[in-house]
């Protein structure tokens, strides 16, 4: 009994530690690694896609300013030309009435 226990003692230090044992535990690395490089790329990919969507709304953000702008100095001129009219407006009532 004791020498077969002895034989499945080496039998199993050999398997474990012997070429196919090695090639199993390379595998599982193998596999661990190629499981955590894949989670790592999804992540670049999300993140890599927020950096594209944040500088696309930077971009649009400084267009509606710039447009903002625009459209606020025309509103000033017209602000400026109804003053002008209504004025002018009041004068040719003066004339009128006179």
């Amino acid at each position: 009994m004791n020498e077969n226990l002895t034989v499945i003692i080496v039998t199993v230090i050999s398997v474990a530690f012997g070429t196919g044992g090695w090639k199993f535990y390379e595998f599982l690395i193998r596999n661990r690694r190629e499981v955590a490089k894949e989670a790592k790329s999804e992540q670049t990919i999300y993140r890599d896609d927020l950096i594209s969507r944040v500088v696309k709304l930077e971009n649009n953000k400084d267009n509606c300013k710039d447009y903002l702008m625009e459209i606020e100095a025309s509103l000033v001129l017209l602000s400026v030309k109804i003053d002008l009219l209504e004025k002018e407006n009041e004068m040719l009532k003066l004339k009128l009435s006179n």
